[in-house]
This record gives C-alpha cells, sequence and structure tokens, in this order.
C-alpha cells in the first residue's frame, strides 16, 4: 500500500533577511513532518534566510518583484509571478507571513483557486506612528487580507484585539511563537567574551549591566529607556546599559548619549551575532516599545532567566505577567520605567523568583507545540 502524499505548504514571506517573521517562517517550514508536509518558500532578495532554508535542505523560490515598498508597476509584476508559481506549483495550502506578502498573496490565491490559505499577522503596520488617514488605509489593507485569507493567525492575543473590525473575529486564532535556543554560554563566559568584542567595555565588566536588544527604530522608544537609566546613574552609578541593535536612529541615540554625558552608562553596541545565547551575561533585560506584535527578545530573554522591565502593550503580555514573571509599565513612562529597574536592583528575591516563574512558562512554549496548533489550520 502506497504512502499518502504529502500536503504542499508553500511559505510567502516579503524579506528574506533574519527577523522576527522570518524565524517564525523557518521553524515552522523545518518542524513539519516531511512524510505529511512538503515546505516550500517563495520570498524576496537572498539573504540569511534563504541560506539556511538551504542548509536544511528546504526548495526556495525568489520573486525578483517582491520588494517593500509600493510600486503600481512593481505590484502588477508580482501578482503576475505570484499567480505563475502558484499554478506552477499547485499548493495544497499557502502560509501568508508579512504584510505585503500577505495582502498580495490572498488576492491572488483566491484567482488561483488555493484551496486553503492561512495568514499569519506578524504585526500590524497601522500601529507605527504615521498620520491617522495612512493608519485608515492601512488597517483597511490587513483587514482585506484577513478578509480573503480562509484562516489567520495572530501571534498574540494583543494583536488579534486590535483587529477589531466587524466579522473577522471568527476568522482569526493566537498561536504563540515558539523559540528554543542553543547552548547558551554562563554569565561569566559570556561577558568575557562580549568584552573581547567591545573592549571599552572592559573598565565596567564587574559592574551591572542592563541590556536591551531592539531595532533603532522609533516605535522601540529608545529615548524613553534612555532617560531612565539617566535617572537612575544617581543612586546606582555601576549601572550599565548595552544595546544591540542598529538601524535609522543610531546617530541620533548617539548624539543624546554624548550630550547628556552619559557615555560611561549607556553604549549602542550594533548588532551581535547569536545575541541571545549571550544573555546570561547580563542583570536584567529592558525595553520600552510603543507597539510590539509578540516580543522575541523578550522570550528569549525569559529563557535565559533574565528578570524583565517591559512595557505592557501588544503581544507583551502574552510573555509578561505584571508582578508574576516581569515587571510592565504604561509606555511613554521613564519615570515608571525607572522605578521598575529600581525596584529589581534593590529586591534580589524579587528579580530570582520573577525570572525562575517566565522561564518555567516559556519552556513550555516550544517550536513543536507552535507547529502542531499551526498545522491544525492547514486542514480546516
Amino acid at each position: 500500500m502506497s504512502s499518502p502524499i504529502p500536503k504542499k505548504v508553500l511559505f510567502l514571506i516579503t524579506k528574506s533577511n533574519w527577523g522576527g517573521a522570518q524565524r517564525y517562517v523557518y521553524d515552522l517550514a523545518t518542524a513539519l513532518n516531511r512524510n505529511e508536509f512538503e515546505p516550500i518558500v517563495a520570498l524576496g532578495g537572498n539573504g540569511t534566510l534563504v541560506d539556511m532554508l538551504h542548509h536544511a535542505g528546504i526548495k526556495t523560490i525568489t520573486i525578483n518583484s517582491l520588494a517593500r515598498d509600493i510600486d503600481a508597476k512593481q505590484e502588477l509584476a508580482l501578482a503576475r509571478e505570484l499567480y505563475a508559481i502558484f499554478r506552477t506549483e499547485k499548493p495544497d495550502v499557502l502560509h501568508l507571513n508579512s504584510s505585503k506578502a500577505g495582502a498580495m498573496g490572498a488576492f491572488v490565491g483566491r484567482l488561483a483557486r488555493v484551496p486553503r490559505i492561512i495568514f499569519t499577522a506578524h504585526g500590524w503596520a497601522f500601529n507605527e506612528d504615521r498620520p491617522w488617514w495612512q493608519r485608515l488605509v492601512i488597517k483597511a489593507i490587513h483587514y482585506g487580507t484577513v478578509l480573503l485569507s480562509h484562516h489567520t493567525i495572530t501571534v498574540s492575543t494583543g494583536m488579534q484585539r486590535e483587529m477589531n473590525w466587524f466579522g473577522v473575529q471568527k476568522k482569526m486564532s493566537v498561536v504563540n511563537p515558539g523559540r528554543s535556543i542553543g547552548a547558551m554560554f554562563s554569565p561569566e563566559e559570556a561577558r568575557s567574551k562580549i568584552v573581547d568584542f567591545f573592549p571599552n567595555l572592559l573598565p565596567y565588566q564587574q559592574d551591572t549591566w542592563l541590556v536591551c536588544v531592539a531595532e533603532l527604530h522609533p516605535i522601540k522608544r529608545h529615548q524613553v529607556l534612555f532617560e531612565a537609566i539617566r535617572s537612575l546613574t544617581a543612586i546606582h552609578p555601576n549601572i550599565r546599559l548595552l544595546c544591540f541593535g542598529d538601524g535609522q536612529l543610531r546617530t541620533t541615540l548617539e548624539q543624546w548619549i554624548t550630550n547628556r554625558g552619559m557615555g560611561e552608562h549607556i553604549f549602542v553596541l550594533g548588532n551581535l551575532h547569536e545575541a541571545a545565547r549571550f544573555l546570561k551575561a547580563f542583570d536584567m533585560f529592558v525595553l520600552a516599545s510603543k507597539s510590539e506584535s509578540y516580543g522575541y527578545v523578550l522570550h528569549e530573554a525569559g529563557l535565559a532567566e533574565l528578570p524583565i522591565v517591559a512595557t505592557a502593550v501588544g503581544g507583551i503580555t502574552d510573555i509578561i505577567t505584571n508582578d508574576e514573571t516581569g515587571l510592565l509599565v504604561p509606555p511613554n513612562d521613564s519615570r515608571a520605567m525607572a522605578g521598575a529597574i529600581a525596584t529589581l536592583l534593590a529586591d534580589k528575591d524579587l528579580a530570582t523568583t520573577l525570572s525562575h516563574n517566565i522561564a518555567t512558562k516559556l519552556k513550555q512554549r516550544t517550536v513543536a507545540v507552535m507547529t502542531t496548533e499551526t498545522v491544525r489550520h492547514y486542514g480546516q
């Protein structure tokens, strides 16, 4: 008796760099049971995700016309290219990821009569700092994507609540991302390696280290965090904040640090490869985002058993329960952020309890669990 033919699952994502959505696609594609599913990934560019998928033996299709920016001619070319791919590959499931790929993929997927279209919303662009009318237009596009898809997965309950227009809640469900980290460096080894990478940290190697891992983007509100740190230095002169990540605000943030004489307390260090493996070097993880669809970095910090202070926005509340698995503060409130950090610095027992609780919670939120919950929607 012959084995059943595996269902073909075609993942579509806009960019091939390495971010939260790309990690999600990689984790799912590599975790699918190959006896039941045949994963293929179509994407724009030839970034890190392509290399990792090739190494895992997963077929990729580069879409030449897929770019993040919107252009009328390019959109038409993209529609034609997607239609040709869908008709050639004949996927049983089209799994859309990211806003651009989601909107166009859902529309063209319907035209191509793909049997099952799943959209995973990794973030709503209408939460970004934009004029109200742009946010309204963008929300309408997201709304259309949800309507055209057979089912939509949001990565957090906060995201599901935010898509609150008529008729879509019944087409949506929450599946929190799973995450695992390879072997982490011990606290001493991690701190030593970081100092090797960034020798300017050597004089502060024995001090209190806080860490923020986030793109240097306005939505992450680094300056709110910086103000909190500045207010704490009088009481905690040995506090050091290490910021990993890069982005459009790097020059602005570095100038802020220089102008306020905070160069011995706040360090903007750029990207750190496999930053999650170094997290045990730190005494606390801090994040001041105005909006966060889920918060992979908080998930990683929790697995590293770090006490966490973060803002009570979006998907963060799926990870942090205030006073149980971390401390939550309102967004754009540097005084509240400083107060929460000071609380954990002063109360080591509380910090230990919170870090233990979050590690216990997040160790249950694995890639295997995420995959099982996601696959349930492939066959409905």
